[in-house]
C-alpha cells in the first residue's frame, strides 16, 4: 500500500463558493485535522457553498470519514451546503458501508456539485 500524504488545493469561487480538492490518503493526520480546521474558519468568514472534490484520494480510513462528517455539519449548521465530488471507487465503497453517502450530498464531477448548489435555493 502507498501512503501518499493528504494534500490539499483549494479555489475560491466567489464569495460564498469554495472547491478543496484532495489528493492521497485522507486519514485522521494532522493535514486532515487542519482542512477540518480551514474548513470551520470559511465557513464562519461566510463561506456557505463548499465542494470537495475526491477524484485522487486513494484511501479513506474512520477518521477521514470523520472529518467529512465535520466539514458537512459545519456547513449545515450555518445554513450553507456541502457536496463531495468524483468520489473513487474504492472511496467510494467504503462512504457506503457507513452510509454517508445517504447523508451527505455527492455528484459524479466537480461541474455537477457546482450545479447542485446553484440548484439550492
Amino acid at each position: 500500500m502507498v501512503k501518499r500524504p493528504l494534500e490539499v488545493q483549494s479555489k475560491l469561487i466567489d464569495d460564498s463558493t469554495w472547491i478543496i480538492t484532495l489528493s492521497g490518503n485522507l486519514f485522521g493526520s494532522p493535514q486532515g485535522y487542519d482542512l477540518q480546521n480551514e474548513i470551520r474558519e470559511k465557513i464562519s468568514g461566510g463561506t456557505t457553498r463548499i465542494v470537495v472534490d475526491l477524484a485522487t484520494v486513494d484511501r479513506i480510513d474512520s477518521s477521514g470519514i470523520g472529518i467529512l462528517m465535520a466539514m458537512m455539519w459545519s456547513a449545515s449548521q450555518a445554513g450553507g451546503r456541502f457536496v463531495l465530488a468524483s468520489i473513487p471507487p474504492r472511496v467510494e465503497k467504503v462512504l457506503g458501508i457507513v452510509m454517508l453517502l445517504d447523508h451527505i450530498d455527492h455528484a459524479g464531477s466537480v461541474q455537477e456539485a457546482l450545479a447542485k448548489l446553484e440548484g439550492a435555493g
